[in-house]
């Protein structure tokens, strides 16, 4: 019977392991940089000879007067209109979410009630995404879609967005987190209170996320197997991982600790989500084990193509990169226990996580297994009593 790692095992498979890129600051500098030569290049005329205020505070675009945030960046062009409430775009995002992602919609109902919105557009606009693949008869096709969102990114943070219902809830979402972060700011301001934990700032998400989830998702339409067990982590960390660190940007958490939990949660959370979708690959000629792998234990993909059915080979091949994930999300627990509340609600898809790879060390590591896509009934439950206790993994 295969099992998982004991601790001393995985601590040590854990220290050869990548983790969290170090680049991350530099990758937000760049962001930053980037940023604000974009608002530097799109500024009128106007603006360029009016040098005597160059160090005047500046505005958001939603304009409710408040001053930027020392040392962030803001998004401060020309002030226009505020976006009227999309109703149906965010009745939209919360349906198709519960329907496509039933366990991400229990997900949100752990942040704040005034954050649940933000996160039903950001989980839209993920899944969104993943089902263009499914979704066209060519790559041609797909590509244009990709397209359409990477443009439609782009209006959507300059407030323009396109007439498109996840597109209407975005552009939404980011304005009502400025303005109630900026409230929160003039509330603080007025009463003397003191300042936030250095651990929180404010809740404004970066376009590198989005374009990089929607590149990854691009370089994925033509199915390529990937070659090696890094390559699959990598797709992992640029579509999972990009759409936990866009969270915790929009709960303004910043720490080093939740981004390195978020990346290794992030690799674990997209090993474990294929795996769970392999009898649907195995249908489609798809196969989302490393080729690395494959070729280790002697697993034919043709004659697993023709006859789906359980071998020792495919056994071997899943445990270990169902290993693989599991050393991830153990990893990720141990960044968790001095992280600040407002990032637990960002993790908590690590309960799921853990709860599927149970459930297939328990069938012997066989991914057609009928019982182990079974969810379990109590896991609504089970989320709450973890989240109140501040512990989401029990991993030994």
């Amino acid at each position: 019977m295969r099992s998982f790692l004991g601790r001393s095992a995985r601590a040590s498979l854990a220290s050869v392991q990548t983790t969290r890129p170090l680049a991350l600051p530099l990758v937000r500098a760049l962001a930053t940089k980037a940023h604000v030569h974009d608002h530097n290049c799109g500024h009128d005329h106007a603006h360029d000879h009016d040098h005597s205020h160059d160090h005047a505070p500046k505005q958001s675009p939603f304009t409710l007067g408040a001053n930027s945030i020392p040392g962030r960046p803001t998004r401060t062009k020309k002030a226009r209109e505020l976006i009227p409430r999309p109703t149906g775009a965010i009745e939209y995002c919360e349906n198709l979410v519960r329907k496509a992602d039933y366990e991400g919609f229990l997900c949100t109902q752990f942040f704040p009630k005034h954050q649940q919105q933000t996160q039903m557009a950001l989980r839209a606009f993920n899944i969104e995404l993943a089902s263009i693949r499914e979704s066209v008869s060519n790559t041609d096709i797909g590509r244009m879609r990709m397209q359409f969102w990477r443009d439609s990114i782009v209006k959507i943070f300059d407030g323009i967005p396109p007439q498109q219902p996840v597109a209407l809830a975005l552009a939404y979402a980011i304005q009502e987190q400025e303005l109630y972060h900026q409230k929160k700011l003039e509330h603080q301001g007025e009463q003397g209170l003191r300042k936030p934990s250095a651990s929180l700032s404010d809740p404004e998400m970066s376009q590198i996320w989005f374009k990089r989830m929607i590149t990854e998702r691009e370089l994925n339409l033509s199915d390529p197997q990937f070659v090696t067990l890094a390559q699959m982590e990598s797709y992992c960390e640029n579509t999972f991982g990009s759409l936990l660190y866009l969270q915790l940007e929009s709960v303004g958490v910043k720490s080093l600790e939740a981004d390195h939990a978020a990346s290794h949660l992030a690799k674990a959370m997209g090993i474990a989500t294929m795996l769970r979708a392999f009898p649907f690959h195995m249908h489609q000629n798809r196969m989302v084990l490393p080729a690395e792998i494959t070729a280790k234990f002697n697993l034919s993909q043709e004659a697993l193509f023709r006859n789906p059915t359980i071998t020792a080979a495919l056994q071997d091949a899943t445990h270990e990169v169902a290993t693989a994930a599991h050393v991830h999300l153990a990893t990720a627990q141990s960044y968790m226990d001095n992280l600040p509340r407002e990032a637990l609600p960002v993790l908590m898809p690590s309960i799921p996580t853990e709860a599927y790879l149970t459930r297939l060390e328990k069938a012997d590591f066989n991914p057609l297994a009928p019982e182990i896509q079974q969810r379990e009934w109590f896991l609504p439950a089970k989320m709450w009593y973890r989240y109140r206790q501040g512990k989401l993994l029990n991993i030994e």
